[in-house]
């Protein structure tokens, strides 16, 4: 991605992730150190140099258009990602997200089966090479089987990929399924 923040920046990727889980941050400031105030109240933790990191790392985030901070009427300063911005958590989020896995298997299985269109051809490697990461297993071009509850992953991953899961994607589960024994021991099920 053009413009994007360095993967080493752990600063800049902490303060997004931390104003994309709270959404819009509003500080009550009238002062124009309004970012010390957010430093203080979101990463108190930390010591004095860590946070000084964090307030250039805050300066640096709105020049480069990844947050933006607004004045309002009353005195406050909202701080919330721009669409660049959530870009980037997305982008975070693909990173590392996992399948939950439970203490015992259910015993039932978990099945996707796709088909989306060759004019998202990129959509769909990038979507295929996710479900390879996340160990669900490809019984054949589109369809793919795991022991482990895993919609909630298939519904990002259509989010952050721009497919239709609605047109192009099924998700079911079954107590069997073909080539049963290969899986269990792919996962090492009893």
């Amino acid at each position: 991605m053009a413009g994007s923040i360095q993967k080493n920046n752990l600063h800049a990727r902490e303060i997004l992730l931390t104003v994309a889980k709270a959404g819009i941050i509003i500080v009550a400031t009238t002062s124009p150190f309004f970012l010390s105030a957010f430093i203080k109240e979101y990463f108190k933790h930390l010591s004095q140099k860590q946070k000084q990191a964090r307030r250039r790392a805050l300066y640096e985030l709105e020049r480069r258009k990844y947050l933006s901070f607004e004045e309002n009427k009353d005195g406050t300063v909202t701080i919330k990602l721009t669409h660049r911005g959530k870009l980037v958590v997305r982008r975070y989020d693909l990173e590392t997200i996992r399948i939950q896995k439970p203490k015992k298997w259910d015993g039932q299985w978990r099945v996707l089966l796709y088909d989306i269109p060759t004019s998202s051809k990129r959509a769909a490697d990038a979507f295929r090479k996710k479900l390879k990461q996340l160990d669900v297993y490809q019984l054949q071009k589109s369809v793919w089987v795991s022991p482990y509850d895993f919609i909630g992953e298939v519904e990002f991953l259509c989010g952050a990929f721009d497919i239709d899961i609605n047109k192009y994607v099924l998700y079911f589960t079954t107590p069997q399924i073909p080539k049963e024994r290969q899986l269990k021991k792919h996962y090492t099920l009893n």
